[in-house]
């Protein structure tokens, strides 16, 4: 990934997407926004417990840093689900201002419509974003272990394919910051789950350094479900930094013991 800044607000982007000029994304970091505590500085989610007008500011600013009209952002009330939505013009702006007004129980969200930024929060899972340059159609997900297993990126892409005539070999795909295999532990119980819904755990769940505990390779996982859809291997850029370990840059909920802000990936197709 590159890093820019721009109004002391410092944002990431995928070296793949940044090659389509017809095309914004960006994944945000803690760096230039107004809140404090666990929150400090950019958190972008009204739900973890910041001040809402405080998030507010730091959505501004994170628009104004992106250079994509605040109005055009449109978010979800992520639930780790399987659920993937189609956005259209009346999707516009949903939840860019209060959590009231964003698309419900929903993980994944595709377009072909210009200026609307598809945006995922996460502080932990895996933030997708995908664009087909063929069909002009964009995609961000929101894939935390959860997601994975009920194949919210797999479901994505089918949306895409099905609701707008893409081919997956022509997807390309950035998975941005998120908990990496160095960090990530879990349970017997999420391995088992793992082996239930996935059939096998090769790839996906190693042990741990802990007795009891095991490594869910999330990046691994969603590569693997993204070239089972087709995805070219070679189209397909995974970050490897790992939030956890990098903290003091994006936010964990893993690092802050359960209270933490969230940072965004967002993707828009320009107008021609």
């Amino acid at each position: 990934m590159n890093k820019s800044e721009r109004k002391g607000t410092e944002l990431y982007h995928f070296e793949q997407l940044s090659a389509f000029s017809d095309i914004r994304h960006f994944v945000s970091s803690r760096k230039g926004g107004f809140s404090e505590g666990p929150f400090a500085r950019l958190n972008l989610g009204f739900h973890v417990g910041d001040s809402s007008f405080k998030v507010l500011q730091n959505r501004q600013k994170l628009a104004d840093a992106a250079g994509i009209d605040l109005f055009w952002f449109t978010f979800a009330n992520q639930t780790h689900s399987g659920n993937v939505a189609v956005v259209d013009a009346a999707g516009r702006g949903k939840g860019a201002t209060e959590n009231r007004t964003a698309l419900e129980n929903t993980d994944g969200m595709v377009t072909n419509v210009e200026r609307i930024c598809l945006c995922v929060l996460v502080a932990d899972c895996v933030p997708v974003l995908m664009y087909d340059p063929v069909e002009r159609v964009i995609a961000a997900v929101h894939a935390g272990w959860r997601g994975i297993l009920k194949r919210i990126v797999p479901a994505t892409v089918e949306k895409m394919i099905q609701h707008y005539g893409c081919r997956a070999e022509n997807i390309y795909a950035g998975l941005g910051p998120s908990n990496g295999p160095c960090c990530y532990e879990v349970e017997e119980d999420v391995k088992r789950e793992t082996l239930i819904s996935l059939g096998s755990l090769n790839g996906i769940i190693t042990p741990g350094k802990n007795p009891g505990k095991f490594i869910f390779d999330q990046w691994n996982a969603v590569k693997m479900q993204l070239m089972d859809t087709g995805l070219k291997e070679s189209h397909i850029e995974v970050s490897g930094i790992c939030n956890q370990c990098h903290h003091e840059t994006f936010f964990s909920n893993r690092a802050g013991q359960g209270e933490s802000g969230r940072y965004a990936a967002g993707i828009m197709l320009c107008k021609r």
